[in-house]
């Protein structure tokens, strides 16, 4: 469903969702580098900080694209596929919401270990799986699915996969966060 006409408001309104929220995360990063430089922040509130972006992105970006006609609902799946769906990505908003809760209320140096090694759960498990795909003959995505994203570099333009585009940059932030734990 790559025309937004064919779409329903709420899985154009999640894949703008998700636009803004990259960009917030853009931000964040942006914001990280100038905390480091030249404020007092302590580098674990910072790395803090970008993991509680992750765990928002996971329990709220997630679902609003995967709950909908591109995925849950979406008609050429089997239901046995639209349920492991389901539970796939509950168990990703309860995870988030976990690591927010433990994160936030009952801190520690080993929580916050926790929280980075759960989210390398996910992003794993998404790129174990993307690796096996012709294993199960696979695909990142559907003809009626999430649409890519389009890049220039260069004055070339390159059409990304919004899953991978999406869980790339979670491993980045993630890494950075981790980084910044060690230091």
């Amino acid at each position: 469903m790559f025309d937004p006409n064919q779409r329903s408001k709420a899985f154009n309104f999640a894949l703008k969702a998700q636009e803004y929220f990259g960009i917030l995360i853009g931000l964040s990063l942006i914001w990280s580098v100038y905390a480091i430089l030249f404020t007092e922040f302590e580098i674990l509130f910072i790395s803090k900080i970008l993991l509680t972006l992750i765990c928002i992105g996971f329990g709220t970006i997630t679902p609003l694209i995967d709950f909908n006609e591109s995925h849950a609902t979406n008609p050429l799946w089997t239901g046995h596929a639209r349920f492991h769906l389901v539970w796939q990505v509950n168990a990703m908003i309860i995870n988030a919401l976990l690591s927010l809760v433990l994160m936030w209320f009952f801190y520690s140096p080993v929580i916050h270990l926790i929280v980075i090694l759960l989210n390398y759960l996910w992003i794993f498990s998404f790129l174990a799986t993307a690796i096996g795909l012709k294993l199960f003959d696979g695909e990142l995505n559907d003809i009626n699915g999430v649409p890519p994203v389009f890049i220039k570099i260069l004055g070339k333009k390159y059409e990304i996969d919004r899953n991978l585009q999406a869980i790339l940059g979670v491993f980045v932030i993630n890494t950075y966060a981790f980084i910044l734990y060690t230091i």
